[in-house]
């Protein structure tokens, strides 16, 4: 009967341990996952007008070209027509994208400033970190003007200047 004992536990002791080498070769299988994430952004900042104040012919300024822009950059080209005299100009950005932006720099002002002649001088309401939302606008004012306490009148009435608005994302 001891024999028959011992044999039935060895069957169940080879059952046993047959039974946790199918449990662990179930449970070690590698497990792949796999998948594709897509990302759809779109970065769209650009000047989309600009626009000549009305009051400009009134304050001795007229446009000695057209105003012309690219995406990033406004040119502007004014003739003032005595000290004192001024233009303004409303230039409007637009964010198309689908990224907040701002601005990192405005660049141009201080080159046209330094220029001759030097009682002309130019401005932008434009200030680094100005954020633009996407899908919105914003408009900056550049304005052109002649400082009314010159006493020495130049030739030169005229001052050309290109106004760069650089952006990056925001924050």
């Amino acid at each position: 009967m001891r024999t028959k004992n011992k044999n039935i536990l060895l069957v169940i002791l080879l059952i046993a341990v047959m039974g946790m080498a199918v449990g662990y070769a179930a449970l070690s299988q590698q497990l792949v996952i796999s998948g594709t994430a897509n990302i759809t952004t779109e970065w769209d900042v650009h000047i989309k007008s600009i626009t000549a104040s009305s009051s400009n012919s009134s304050t001795g300024a007229q446009d000695k070209s057209t105003p012309s822009f690219t995406a990033t950059s406004a040119t502007f080209n004014v003739d003032l027509g005595y000290p004192g005299s001024s233009a303004s100009y409303i230039v409007t950005v637009e964010n198309s994208g689908t990224i907040n932006a701002m601005i990192d720099e405005v660049t141009g002002i201080e080159v046209a400033n330094s220029q001759e002649p030097s009682a002309i001088k130019y401005s932008i309401n434009a200030t680094s970190k100005d954020e633009l939302l996407a899908g919105t606008e914003k408009e900056y004012i550049v304005t052109v003007s002649w400082d009314e306490n010159v006493t020495q009148i130049t030739d030169t009435k005229t001052k050309t200047a290109t106004i760069t608005l650089n952006y990056v994302q925001a924050d």
